[in-house]
């Protein structure tokens, strides 16, 4: 018998990787040949391409996932309880948010000239058409895909491995923090306190809700906020 729990570990970790490793492959095949402006470029119509790509690839293989390992979607935080209230916290929060930046560290970081700025800016090309291209990635691809992946397979699926075990929860949830933001690729000290303080505040509302209905709020409202306001700001 303890052989065999042994043996169900070990698959479910392997389980795990896989979903991990493959996931993150989906997500760069999904945009590298558009960066790099194949088929008109990382801007228009291909941002939504790019956000159905990404849902298309990953949530099958989370659902592939989550059968080979045994666990239940609850597990990873799909669940519809107390659903009005989670998405308050996850508006509450993705506003607040929006507020800090845009009326403070934007402009004191660079505004236009910032880096992410300028890359929002060339996406969206001064045109309102562009911007909502743009949201079926940030709310799709971003809100939804990628708070499925990061936050509850990422973190879910590990701690249920472990019976559930808060060590590992916790170690899950730290890594998935990190995991996220290098894979936005932040090249400065401000970019890694763009992308870190949001993440954590995604992570703890994951954490203390055990369900993912307010962070994939907060992360789909927030991309929907910044684009919008970039756009009216500073196009």
């Amino acid at each position: 018998m303890q052989n065999s729990k042994k043996i169900t570990r070990f698959k479910k970790i392997s389980v795990w990787l896989f979903v991990i490793i493959v996931g993150f492959i989906c997500y760069v095949l999904s945009q590298i040949f558009f960066q790099v402006g194949f088929w008109g470029g990382y801007q228009g119509v291909n941002l939504t391409i790019v956000g159905l790509l990404q849902a298309l690839l990953i949530l099958p293989l989370i659902y592939f996932g989550i059968k080979q390992m045994g666990i239940k979607k609850e597990n990873i935080g799909i669940s519809s309880k107390n659903l009005g209230r989670d998405a308050l916290i996850g508006g509450c929060v993705a506003i607040s948010w929006a507020i800090l930046q845009f009326v403070w560290l934007i402009p004191s970081t660079g505004g236009a000239d910032r880096k992410d700025i300028a890359q929002i800016l060339t996406m969206i090309d001064g045109q309102w058409m562009n911007v909502l291209w743009y949201l079926p990635l940030g709310v799709i691809g971003g809100g939804i895909t990628e708070e499925i992946y990061n936050r509850g397979f990422f973190i879910g699926a590990i701690n249920e491995t472990f019976d559930p075990s808060k060590l590992a929860l916790w170690i899950a949830s730290i890594i998935s923090i990190l995991f996220f933001v290098a894979g936005h690729l932040p090249t400065n000290f401000v970019e890694w306190v763009d992308l870190l303080i949001p993440t954590i505040a995604y992570t703890l509302m994951f954490l203390s809700t055990k369900r993912l209905t307010a962070s994939i709020v907060a992360h789909g409202l927030w991309n929907t906020l910044a684009v919008v306001l970039i756009y009216i700001i500073y196009a």
